[in-house]
């Protein structure tokens, strides 16, 4: 079976919508160019949060010459440029603050994420491609009933937490809510004062699961929270929340 570009699936974990039915249709058989995009999504949804503080390195010259060998590139191909090395500011953040400090994030995935997968290739890394044994489903956490805001009367949801064995959390959440052309749907974490922010993804089924940051403490962020976002390019909140709902924590 022939899979789907990286750079196709690396868009697909950004929200950008499916246009190609051979694509989509690919999406829907394959479960491994599925589980691509969700581990794509995790990078996205670690460059959103700004967890932490991180530097950017730029990577050995032999794994550029290794990629562009793979890829069968022209030998004169230079190197991308190196990246400028930035401080992550912490996790909690004034919405509107955080709406300015992350405009950038966006042009960054797709080159990040490529460059992730071309890496993979070069290594042999393609676990993915094969089958995947099932995981635990974890030891219950905690629960939210995610209740409709008033622009979404209709709506209704709901979020459970899991822990694995391995101390991965894992949020669980159903959504009954459909929105509109060029608009996507995207789960967040929020304190209970709204005053801090953390997405954990996109949704784009009925329901998806979505990896919570080791770093987070869900005692702050114990609000689970659903916002329809326009394809702006900004990966802020639009403040168009759909259904929000506290966690039993």
């Amino acid at each position: 079976m022939e899979h789907t570009d990286p750079e196709a699936l690396a868009l697909v974990a950004l929200g950008e919508p499916l246009t190609d039915p051979v694509v989509i249709g690919h999406l829907t058989e394959c479960a491994a160019c599925r589980r691509e995009i969700e581990t794509l999504r995790s990078t996205v949804s670690v460059a959103r949060s700004a967890i932490g503080e991180t530097e950017l390195h730029s990577p050995p010259a032999r794994v550029w010459q290794n990629v562009r060998a793979e890829l069968g590139l022209a030998s004169e191909l230079e190197a991308p440029a190196s990246p400028a090395r930035a401080t992550v500011p912490a996790p909690v953040v004034q919405l509107v603050a955080a709406r300015e400090r992350l405009s950038g994030i966006r042009r960054l995935i797709v080159p990040i994420a490529a460059s992730a997968a071309a890496a993979a290739l070069v290594a042999g890394v393609v676990l993915w491609w094969g089958a995947a044994a099932p995981r635990d489903a974890g030891q219950f956490v905690a629960a939210a009933q995610l209740d409709a805001l008033p622009d979404w009367p209709a709506a209704s949801g709901q979020a459970t937490i899991a822990e694995r064995p391995d101390g991965e959390r894992v949020v669980t959440v159903s959504l009954d809510a459909e929105v509109g052309e060029g608009v996507v749907r995207e789960v967040w974490l929020l304190t209970e004062d709204v005053d801090g922010l953390i997405s954990l993804g996109l949704l784009t089924g009925s329901s998806g699961q979505f990896i919570v940051p080791a770093s987070v403490d869900l005692a702050e962020f114990s609000v689970v929270d659903i916002s329809a976002e326009p394809l702006d390019g900004d990966p802020t909140h639009s403040g168009d929340s759909i259904v929000r709902g506290a966690l039993d924590v």
